[in-house]
């Protein structure tokens, strides 16, 4: 076994000879001795590892997986070992149409479909201060946890930087109930 990692040369080895003819079956035999005698030394551990509970435990799982048929002839059908397989079964094999398909949109609705482009329209002064101060408050709250020696003085700041957009966006927004034009109107557009 520890022949392959012996770097002595073949006649400084014992039972070595050239070509694996008579001093390969007395390694062999050597190892057997070796083994018989390793085995005679510790026969009360050996026996000790043999009758204890996990020994007879994996016996016991050992020979109920024996019982056990692995693959049953059952199991394979006539094409197993064939190339029988009907062609066109996966999912890459779809030649339909899907609505996801950006030509058949095209042919759907013609050549002069454009997507839709609505405009925000104008947005006011006020609104866009208010949002400026709820980012830049939130922003440098954050920052300031950052730099733990100027938080003290950074972090009331933008607190009310961020408390005063938060206010001033909310007294702005309009509900929804100011854009219903009659009692049925739930603001659905179309």
């Amino acid at each position: 076994m520890t022949d392959l990692n012996n770097s002595n040369a073949d006649e400084e080895r014992p039972n070595a000879a050239p070509n694996g003819g008579e001093g390969a079956s007395s390694n062999a035999d050597d190892l057997d001795a070796a083994w018989a005698e390793f085995a005679s030394s510790h026969a009360d551990d050996l026996q000790a590892v043999e009758h204890s509970r996990s020994a007879k435990r994996f016996e016991k799982h050992a020979q109920r997986r024996e019982k056990e048929a692995l693959l049953s002839i059952q199991d394979l059908d006539q094409g197993t070992f064939t190339d029988d397989t009907p062609q066109g079964r996966g999912p890459r094999d779809f030649t339909g149409s899907s609505w996801l398909d950006t030509d058949s949109v095209m042919d759907r609705y013609g050549d002069d479909f454009t997507p839709p482009n609505p405009s925000i329209g104008h947005v006011k002064i006020s609104k866009l201060v208010f949002w400026v101060l709820l980012i830049a408050g939130v922003a440098g709250i954050i920052a300031s946890a950052f730099m733990p020696a100027l938080a003290g003085i950074l972090g009331p700041i933008f607190g009310v930087c961020a408390l005063i957009g938060a206010a001033g966006l909310i007294v702005q927004h309009k509900g929804h109930t100011q854009t219903r034009r009659d009692v049925f109107d739930d603001g659905a557009r179309v």
